[in-house]
């Protein structure tokens, strides 16, 4: 059986931009998470694959990584010669007799205008923009967000939350598949200011779907769920950080906190102050 190369065993194009193979990976490493699989034989395999895809993924987002490897399938640029060995000549094109020019058949046609101004000497040729490619148009974009958050990262550590809030804005806008961290930052953002709750539940979420595996950012997550009084949610998102990390104290402490808070309340007083407090989405 022909082993697939890693480009096929992501399903992307060879000349896909680094977003669209990061966004593949993810969406293949969800299909493979624990709870997915129906028996030990089929969790074994799915991690099995995981590794396989994790392996591809790795070589392939690294830029250097990626061209060494497109060299070893033969889709590289061509391997530099080796020193002290001569290259061999290139053959001489076969000599093609003189073709006699066709008489004319029908009038030339007049020459176009040309702007005087433009052949005066001294006068520059307006500029050719050059044509950008969508995998570089694709990586300035990444680049920008990269930048942004950065910025916005700035201000988030000195608790100024108002002011990185539209950094990780644009982060989220220019890459909303890449990092999940950009997410995540937004998703604190808009609880610490007051912003839409549901827009901060729903970048949250999109940050633990692009990192299925960071406990941090579940935990994020269910917090989030309880602060906008949606208990059940955040019960769930705690249960399954147990799953994956059994002795996590803090999701243990969450459940705990929830179950005693749950018992004197009911539960529902926050899920109706909320919505008024944050705002529709």
């Amino acid at each position: 059986m022909t082993t697939k190369d890693y480009y096929s065993l992501l399903g992307v194009d060879r000349q896909a931009p680094d977003r669209e193979i990061k966004r593949a990976y993810y969406n293949l490493a969800r299909g493979l998470h624990p709870d997915k699989a129906k028996s030990p034989d089929e969790a074994r395999a799915n991690a099995d694959r995981l590794a396989t895809i994790s392996r591809a993924y790795n070589t392939l987002k690294d830029p250097k990584k990626r061209a060494e490897y497109d060299q070893s399938i033969g889709g590289g640029r061509p391997a530099a010669p080796v020193a002290g060995k001569p290259s061999p000549p290139a053959p001489a094109p076969a000599k093609q007799p003189a073709k006699q020019p066709d008489p004319p058949t029908t009038p030339p046609a007049p020459a176009a205008a040309v702007d005087p101004e433009a052949t005066q000497p001294g006068v520059a040729p307006p500029p050719i923009r050059p044509v950008i490619s969508s995998r570089d148009l694709a990586n300035q974009r990444v680049v920008t967000a990269q930048k942004a958050f950065v910025k916005g990262m700035e201000y988030f550590k000195t608790s100024d939350f108002k002011k990185a809030l539209p950094f990780f804005e644009v982060a989220v806008e220019n890459d909303p598949e890449g990092e999940a961290q950009y997410h995540l930052r937004l998703a604190q953002c808009l609880m610490k200011t007051r912003g839409s709750f549901t827009r901060a539940v729903t970048s949250a979420e999109t940050a633990c779907r692009l990192d299925t595996y960071n406990v941090e950012y579940k935990l994020v997550l269910g917090e989030i769920y309880e602060t906008v009084g949606v208990a059940s949610k955040a019960q769930q998102v705690y249960e399954d950080v147990l799953r994956w990390d059994t002795d996590n104290e803090r999701a243990k402490a969450r459940l705990q906190f929830m179950g005693a808070d749950q018992s004197k309340t009911g539960g529902s007083l926050l899920a109706k102050i909320f919505p008024s407090i944050f705002g529709k989405g």
